[in-house]
């Protein structure tokens, strides 16, 4: 099973896409950051410059930029082997496809770890420069923690929904294009229109979870603990209908 495991790390690893679009997301974040922070006296401002919890405000922003590539990895790690016909040759390798299964959650969730890291390197230095320079308050307190902690738990939620998806859409475009659109367009129209059907969609969830629901337009959003177990709740059920229903499909 390690090795397996090592396989489909190697598989995202060397993968030029997964590459550009990690680099991608990054780039993304520090526009993010540049933009994002106030300036001193802004009226505007969800998170005022001298307000403590600037910092873990930004950061919680970054993971969840990070969180549509993490979960775009996971819908790649099936939909890659369809599109280019390896899937054959790994079900002849390991004809035991929850095997499989398990191997590519591992190594997508493990890959997420990598993401989350990332994107605290990425995020956090600039941030704490601007914040600094513009007269702000760096505080790296509990807020900071508790939202790179969830970081962790979302990023690796969302790895394991995207595998699940890419197991179950195999075709690589439809999935990838389906992901983008349902986290990028869907969930933030119809998440603060409906708030009190939107919190319990993956996304008011993980808005929840990572303290970013009034940033996003949720007033009314649940509290962490209950938007990560309803976030794993969706990993759980997708995950489990690819377990039953992948070993019942042909390879083509």
């Amino acid at each position: 099973m390690t090795a397996l495991v090592l396989a489909e790390m190697l598989k995202l690893r060397t993968t030029r896409t997964t590459g550009w679009l990690l680099l991608a997301t990054l780039l993304v974040e520090g526009l993010m950051v540049a933009f994002s922070i106030p300036k001193r006296g802004t009226p505007d401002a969800l998170v005022p410059l001298d307000d403590p919890g600037l910092l873990a405000a930004t950061l919680g922003t970054g993971l969840l930029i990070s969180q549509v590539v993490v979960t775009v990895f996971g819908v790649m790690a099936f939909t890659q082997e369809f599109r280019y016909g390896s899937i054959t040759s790994t079900y002849l390798i390991e004809p035991r496809r929850s095997r499989i299964m398990f191997a590519k959650l591992v190594g997508a969730t493990l890959v997420s770890a990598v993401v989350v890291l990332a994107t605290l390197v990425a995020v956090v230095p600039p941030s704490a420069v601007i914040i600094g320079s513009r007269g702000g308050e760096i505080a790296v307190g509990p807020q900071f923690w508790q939202v790179l902690g969830a970081g962790f738990v979302v990023l690796a939620a969302s790895a394991a929904i995207g595998v699940a998806i890419g197991a179950l859409i195999r075709h690589q475009i439809t999935a990838v294009v389906g992901v983008l659109v349902w986290m990028t367009v869907v969930e933030h129209v119809v998440i603060p229109a409906l708030p009190a059907w939107g919190r319990w969609m993956p996304g008011g969830a993980t808005w929840s979870v990572m303290q970013q629901g009034v940033a996003n337009g949720l007033d009314d959003a649940l509290p962490a603990a209950v938007g990560g177990l309803v976030l794993l709740g969706y990993a759980a059920v997708l995950v489990s209908l690819a377990v039953v229903v992948t070993p019942k499909r042909d390879v083509v």
